[in-house]
């Protein structure tokens, strides 16, 4: 019997819970991305487990898993894979890079120069990677999961603002609650090691039947017209704050819509609603925008003003 996205999101937390401490909110944000086909960008201090969680949602859903550390060396051909000729079938031939799993961990993705994370645009948007002139599918499961760190900058690299647009979410990985902390180190002590994943259940509680099922019943969620004016109405409205120098792009409203559908998938219901649009917002464009220079010295970040254009938009009743 297959099971709704409701359903699998209270195993995925059950199971996960083996491992992760803390709220795991971002866990079902990350099942929501996955769902819908988008990629998360994770931006979190180091030692916040932000690789620990791709790598439990990679397990827990059937996904090969696979890692590139970005570096400042690091080639496009690093990523993407090569053409080299083999002397014993006088060929080329591709030799596929780590771009070719299910679930892609771009480790601190922003200490690469523009050349090598420009290796992901093709990837992330056409699902797709081009190798000697032809192009080579990655599959409808293809996700990237990048982090970064928000407070070290020497030998780092700002994210292109055209690969920013193509990650449906950036999600901020925050301290653990002092609660959680005392929590983890309590297990810590009593021997538990956070990397082991043998905790974990022994098969996926999502496999790959599983996941075309359940976005199959994100699909099938209504969204009113009104939703979708709602979702315009703030995507339009980060065009003409006035903390915002840049506002989202059609690909926000997109994000949004998508969003939408599966956090009402993920309440259990097959209709959105204003709080399925507004509550993803934040997550949706904060990475879309770019701030006009006086709200900078002013202290006024992306989160805020989005924050505030959300404050201005009617809600449909």
């Amino acid at each position: 019997m297959s099971q709704t996205l409701q359903q699998a999101a209270a195993q995925l937390r059950a199971q996960a819970a083996q491992v992760l401490v803390g709220p795991l909110d971002l866990l079902d944000d990350c099942l929501c991305a996955m769902v819908v086909g988008g990629h998360v960008l994770l931006e979190g201090v180091p030692g916040t487990a932000k690789t620990l969680l791709a790598k439990t949602l990679a397990r827990l859903t059937d996904a090969r898993f696979a890692r590139v550390q970005f570096t400042p060396d690091l080639l496009p051909a690093d990523v993407i894979g090569s053409v080299v000729y083999n002397q014993q079938t006088a060929a080329f031939e591709v030799r596929p890079g780590p771009i070719f799993g299910d679930l892609v961990l771009a480790d601190e993705v922003n200490r690469s120069p523009a050349r090598t994370q420009a290796a992901l645009l093709e990837a992330m948007e056409e699902l797709q990677v081009t190798l000697d002139n032809r192009r080579h599918p990655l599959g409808d499961r293809f996700m990237v999961v990048a982090t970064q760190n928000p407070v070290e900058y020497e030998g780092t690299y700002p994210l292109p603002e055209a690969q920013l647009d193509r990650f449906l979410l950036k999600l901020e990985v925050p301290y653990l609650p002092s609660a959680e902390e005392t929590r983890l180190a309590r297990r810590v002590a009593d021997g538990f090691d956070p990397h082991d994943l043998d905790r974990l259940a022994s098969r996926p509680v999502i496999d790959r039947s599983t996941l075309t099922d359940l976005r199959r019943e994100v699909g099938a969620v209504r969204v009113g017209d009104e939703i979708l004016a709602y979702a315009v109405a703030i995507v339009g409205a980060t065009r003409q704050a006035p903390d915002l120098a840049l506002g989202a792009s059609a690909r926000g409203t997109v994000a949004l819509v998508r969003c939408a559908k599966a956090r009402a998938a993920l309440a259990g219901r097959d209709y959105c609603q204003p709080e399925d649009v507004k509550g993803i917002a934040v997550a949706a464009l904060r990475h879309r925008v770019m701030r006009r220079p006086e709200a900078e010295i002013q202290g006024v970040g992306e989160v805020q003003a989005i924050e505030r254009v959300l404050a201005q938009v009617p809600v449909p009743r």
